[in-house]
């Protein structure tokens, strides 16, 4: 807080400061931003800044050149920063001071800055408004002008929030109280998930002029009145949002939803580690643009619905793998092709730098090859797209022609630093830049001229910092000075004049600077706006540019691995034959991955039950089958030697265990609240994945409940398909009782090595037939588990399986126990007496007698 006593710059700061709480104040004083009091404490801390003092008070400051380095740092800490500049360059008579103004608040779902975005990876801001029932939610990427919104009134476990958020991964959440409370309680959330908190929506519907009228809204006021909140946020970080961003309804629904387990444990954008690489967008990647790698994260995360638009989609990528020159020609085109979605923002909210043009500029130059292009191949290979760029074309030329004209080759960072706009572009500018650079030799004319007319053969020009320029003139001169001379100073053998030429020449040579800045900031105003009026046309071409990359970047990874157009229709069938898992291929040795085969969503085979050992290949067969259901519905082809996938509308897993400890719920309460979602969504069109469902509670517990959920899925005319991995040898029965209940096995060979050990050797391959035996020994002896321990549990498991069936005695029951609990006899059969110490075996001894005694 200020002091009793400030000076008027420190009340200049803190008055600014104060109406922004909760925003480190950037405060700009010549070269560097400054923080001062508590948050110039916080700030230097949290960047390793020097902490100095202003008149007692705390400060520490960053260059304003360098402040997007430190911005990010701050913005990854959770802060959010209001920038504050000098908005006038005169000063207040009575305070002294120049008026400044906090002119952007920057938080981490409002970036527009390519230095603090990442080019691949789109960057929301979702406002949420969730009740006792279900919850509504607009979501923008100011970035690129995205803004769309959704409203579920019947999702009261926020399960399908958790999904659509899973698929927006948003940097931040905006919301009041209450929704934020019950987000933080029924959904996991990332650790770096900015939370925003924002008064409730107070009611008033009055909306933007360039907005679509109320009533097109029909009954999704709620998810109209979350748009309203992010315009209502947006426009104290960056009013000039307002004129950008409108919105539109997206159906969901439209698009294959996958739930937030599947986004995560099929590794779709993300990999286990919680980076890209390892992703299936990372190994589908293979665009040239940053338009066309977000457009195919996009397209991952919500495949397709209608089979017409997926067989468009993969027509065009099989026409760029059958014709490699097409995609040599475009890729040469697409090297050249700046982010254009951000860019057209950034210029239509006024703040585009001179490199944004210039980027824009050198895209639009390829309009002209890429036209070319599309005469060549577009009609057999996106005939869509060429009907669309051939319609805007001109306009693209246009603003081709305007920047090229306009901008200068190699522009600034800055647009103070000059020399944005291109020689020859404006007359009054090259005068003025001829005046800056030439001053002295325009001076030097000038004198030259009034020595010949007036015969003053020693007349010479000259400067100072009083009188500015002058003519100096010899006393022996002095009678032929004409009367148009203004004497400005006398001295002991000269005279110096001035003239209204020299005057007029001096203030156009010292203000030359100032209006060159004033004239080129005016002129890169007027091509900004010529550009944002053309705004939709321009997001067209980025729309076109991205479809093309995506088109060729699966292309690319069809003709690398092999795979094949895939047949998609109206059907509830699946089928698959040799189907690999791209992401594991990946990363085995060519040729070793052991494809396998699927026939599912028959009548004879609705629910596949796959038992097996562990390291087997249930799950990479279950996660397969997921991700060739989502290449495929995408447009993409697909990694097997053939396939036909009807139309799937949601796939769900229950794959791996996880805790919701945070919450207060055990990683059983979880598995079972997971698994109670599947149930209740179910479609017959869902495909559902579930690995070890049970498997966190009692073994008898276990059974009977993943029994009942086969019963519950089991529907024998139209049900979901259903793939089951599991452990429970019991569940083998369901498939004498149902007929659409088909056991499955991963096949595994027993074998004796070369000293007659037993071992076990994994074949990968999902074959018809129940599992005969887990192996889960021989898979601990894998691990490493000790001989002593895994000789014990052979011991153990061959005395359980003597008793299956049997009455056990209360006798029997503590031999049993006794087995658990001593293994004393195995250790001391596996004690090599030859490698012991007469200490250790002394040792040995002595913990054995204790355990016994225990």
């Amino acid at each position: 807080m200020p002091k009793t006593t400030t000076t008027p710059l420190m009340k200049q700061y803190y008055d600014i400061r104060a109406q922004y709480p909760g925003i480190v104040l950037f405060f700009r004083l010549g070269d560097f931003y400054e923080m001062f009091d508590e948050q110039a404490r916080e700030v230097s801390a949290l960047l390793g800044l020097t902490l100095t003092a202003r008149n007692g008070t705390p400060m520490c400051g960053i260059p304003y050149h360098a402040a997007n380095n430190y911005i990010v740092r701050l913005l990854n800490a959770g802060k959010k920063i209001g920038i504050c500049e000098q908005t006038s360059s005169v000063m207040d008579k009575n305070t002294k001071l120049f008026e400044r103004k906090v002119i952007r608040v920057i938080t981490p779902g409002t970036l527009m800055e390519d230095t603090l975005l990442d080019a691949n990876q789109s960057n929301y801001l979702v406002a949420l408004s969730a009740g006792a029932n279900g919850w509504a939610l607009s979501c923008v990427e100011v970035s690129t002008g995205e803004f769309w919104i959704n409203q579920n009134d019947k999702d009261p476990t926020l399960t399908n929030l958790a999904a659509a958020l899973a698929a927006i991964n948003p940097s931040e959440i905006i919301g009041d109280k209450d929704s934020l409370a019950l987000l933080k309680t029924k959904v996991v959330l990332p650790g770096n998930l900015t939370l925003t908190e924002r008064p409730a929506f107070d009611g008033d519907y009055t909306l933007p002029d360039n907005w679509p009228s109320l009533s097109a809204w029909g009954n999704k006021r709620k998810a109209l009145a979350c748009a309203l909140q992010t315009m209502d946020y947006l426009n104290v970080t960056e009013p000039s949002f307002k004129t950008v961003l409108i919105p539109s309804y997206r159906e969901l629904k439209e698009c294959l939803q996958i739930d937030e387990n599947a986004v995560a444990s099929l590794e779709l954008v993300k990999s286990q580690e919680g980076g890209r690489k390892g992703s299936l967008w990372a190994l589908l990647d293979k665009t040239k643009t940053a338009v066309g790698s977000r457009k195919l994260k996009e397209w991952i995360l919500h495949p397709l619905m209608d089979p017409g638009e997926i067989a468009q989609r993969q027509d065009c990528v099989e026409g760029f793998a059958k014709n490699p020159a097409a995609v040599a020609d475009l890729t040469a085109l697409l090297e050249n092709i700046s982010d254009i979605e951000r860019i057209m923002t950034r210029t239509a909210t006024g703040t585009a730098s001179p490199r944004d043009l210039s980027g824009l500029r050198q895209s639009l130059l390829n309009v002209d090859p890429i036209a070319r292009w599309f005469e060549t191949y577009g009609a057999a290979i996106a005939p869509h797209l060429q009907a669309k760029f051939t319609e805007i074309l001109p306009v693209l030329q246009n603003m081709a022609r305007v920047l090229y004209d306009a901008i200068d080759e190699n522009p600034p960072l800055r647009l103070s630093d000059g020399h944005v706009i291109r020689r020859g572009y404006n007359a009054e500018l090259d005068e003025l830049r001829s005046l800056k650079s030439n001053g002295s030799k325009s001076m030097e004319e000038i004198c030259a001229r009034e020595r010949e007319k007036t015969g003053i053969s020693t007349m010479k020009v000259g400067y100072n910092s009083v009188f500015g320029y002058y003519f100096e003139v010899t006393k022996s001169h002095i009678d032929k000075v004409p009367y148009s001379y203004v004497r400005k100073q006398t001295l002991v053998n000269a005279e110096r004049f001035i003239t209204e030429e020299l005057k007029e020449l001096e203030d156009k040579i010292l203000n030359a600077e100032q209006k060159i800045l004033r004239l080129e900031s005016a002129l890169f105003d007027a091509v900004r706006k010529t550009l944002a009026a053309q705004i939709n046309n321009l997001k067209d071409f980025a729309h076109i540019v991205s479809e093309l990359d995506v088109y060729v970047s699966l292309a690319l990874c069809a003709l690398q691995g092999g795979w094949v157009k895939p047949v998609v229709d109206n059907s509830t069938e699946l089928h698959y034959q040799n189907g690999r898992h791209p992401l594991v291929e990946a990363t085995l040795p060519a040729g070793s991955f052991v494809p396998n085969s699927l026939d599912i969503g028959t009548p004879q085979n609705q629910i596949m039950l796959i038992t097996g050992p562990n390291m087997g290949g249930k799950s990479v067969f279950l996660k397969q089958t997921a991700i060739l259901v989502i290449l495929a519905q995408m447009g993409s082809f697909v990694p097997a030697s053939s396939a036909r996938v009807g139309i799937v509308d949601k796939i769900m897993t229950r794959i791996g265990a996880h805790d919701a400890l945070s919450r207060g719920n055990s990683t059983f309460m979880v598995e079972m609240n997971e698994t109670a979602h599947i149930l209740a969504s179910k479609t017959p069109r869902s495909l559902i994945l579930l690995d070890e469902v049970g498997r966190g509670t009692s073994t008898f517990d276990g059974i009977s409940i993943a029994w009942a959920i086969v019963e519950y899925l089991y529907q024998p005319h139209g049900g979901p398909k259903v793939l089951f991995a599991t452990h429970y040898f019991e569940l083998v029965d369901l498939e004498n009782k149902y007929e659409s209940v088909r056991n499955y096995h991963v096949e595994a060979k027993e074998y004796k090595d070369a000293c007659g050990a037993s071992r076990l050797a994994f074949l990968y391959q999902i074959l018809p037939g129940p599992a005969d035996r887990s192996y889960g020994i021989h898979v601990a002896e894998i691990a490493g588990l000790p001989a002593a321990c895994t000789l014990r549990a052979k011991k153990v498991l061959k005395d359980l399986e003597a008793k299956k069936g049997a009455k056990i005695s209360a006798k029997e029951q503590d031999m049993v126990k006794d087995l658990f609990s001593s293994p004393i006899v195995e250790e001391i059969k596996m004690a090599d007496p030859d490698k012991l110490t007469p200490l250790a075996a002394l040792q040995l001894i002595c913990e054995w007698k204790k355990r016994i005694n225990e």
